[in-house]
């Protein structure tokens, strides 16, 4: 349980004159109690949907299947499980589901104004919330979290610099097995398994893996590919640990690249190294992502298609989104990736990634992969 963060929920749905809360992000629900819900496969077939937190009247409580209830209840929160998997009937987790929800909205009901993260709730339990609540009037609730998730607490911090640690580590793991005739996925699975052995388990990853030409492409899944003298080699690494995310991501070169890759490189290095002088709180993220395109375009290059940075945290990109249109301010406390980059079709890509802590004057570099 995080109390400071449930008390921040209070005053954030008082605020909004709201009586009570069904929340279904799974960022969020992290955020608040501490509890991860597993995603390594997908959605599994035995539960109704992801776990919902109900908060009314200051208390919560989180509605799970029995297959999480052992984590669950590590969170120090009340627990409401049901039924998963059986071969005792047919499997019917998302009615298990809804039956344990109508419980624990009867134990602590609300008939005023009720918030509800509806784009990630399933239809069925919103069936079920105005079923057994027929006075509450339902109002929407995606989105409110995003910008209070954007400042991070301690622990918080403490968890993302370990999930940053495997990052490195995945990094210093694809530098030491680069070599001609090295397939992608060759690559991946030894990278992969190093950062599972160093976190004890498995992990949930996200992973742009691509060689050669491919990363003009800017990212990709690892393949067959066989990398030769001279290619790029881009490496972006997401993993989670402990219901926290890191992230970074560099570009390797197979012995020396050609001229125009090194060329390349010294640029988005040159202008990530800005970036990270230039964040500091007080900055607008439009702002910070224009200067770092114009560092690239002019070097004579197209700046990247995709976005400058974003935070991480209970998810893998979140505010602040350093992209054109936001206008949202960096504050101490804020966590933030930066990776430009550019790609060339026909000669290849180069992306280079760091994460920062806002600080109080400026940042600090949180990642420590990339070589001089």
């Amino acid at each position: 349980m995080e109390p400071a963060r449930l008390d921040l929920l209070a005053q954030t749905l008082q605020k909004k004159n709201l009586e009570a809360a069904l929340l279904s992000n799974p960022a969020t629900i992290t955020w608040l109690t501490g509890y991860a819900p597993p995603i390594q496969t997908g959605p599994s077939p035995f539960e109704g949907g992801p776990a919902v937190l109900w908060w009314a009247h200051g208390e919560v409580a989180l509605v799970v299947s029995d297959m999480e209830s052992v984590a669950a209840n590590a969170a120090g929160l009340p627990v409401l499980d049901y039924l998963s998997y059986t071969i005792e009937a047919p499997l019917a987790g998302s009615v298990h589901q809804g039956q344990a929800l109508a419980k624990a909205l009867q134990a602590n009901p609300a008939g005023g104004a009720v918030g509800v993260e509806f784009s990630t709730l399933p239809a069925s339990l919103q069936l079920v919330l105005q079923e057994t609540c027929p006075e509450a009037s339902l109002r929407p609730l995606d989105g409110t979290f995003d910008r209070l998730r954007a400042v991070k607490f301690t622990d918080e911090i403490e968890k993302i610099r370990q999930a940053l640690k495997l990052c490195d580590l995945a990094q210093e793991e694809a530098r030491a097995r680069l070599r001609v005739g090295s397939s992608e996925i060759e690559l991946w699975t030894n990278i992969k398994s190093r950062m599972e052995r160093e976190a004890g388990g498995r992990l949930p990853v996200l992973a742009d893996l691509v060689g050669g030409l491919r990363t003009a492409e800017i990212g990709g899944l690892p393949g067959g590919y066989l990398l030769q003298p001279g290619d790029p080699l881009i490496v972006d690494v997401v993993p989670r640990l402990d219901g926290y995310w890191g992230d970074n991501a560099a570009t390797w070169f197979v012995g020396e690249p050609g001229a125009e890759l090194g060329r390349i490189y010294r640029v988005v290095r040159d202008t990530l190294l800005w970036g990270v002088e230039a964040v500091r709180p007080g900055m607008v993220a439009a702002d910070l992502d224009h200067q770092l395109r114009e560092c690239i375009r002019r070097s004579g290059y197209d700046p990247y298609p995709h976005h400058s940075g974003h935070g991480i945290g209970a998810a893998y990109h979140e505010e602040p989104r350093i992209v054109p249109y936001n206008t949202l301010v960096l504050e101490p406390g804020m966590v933030i990736a930066l990776e430009p980059g550019i790609y060339v079709p026909g000669v290849g890509g180069i992306r280079l990634e760091d994460v920062v802590l806002v600080t109080s004057d400026g940042c600090e570099v949180l990642t420590s992969h990339l070589l001089e």
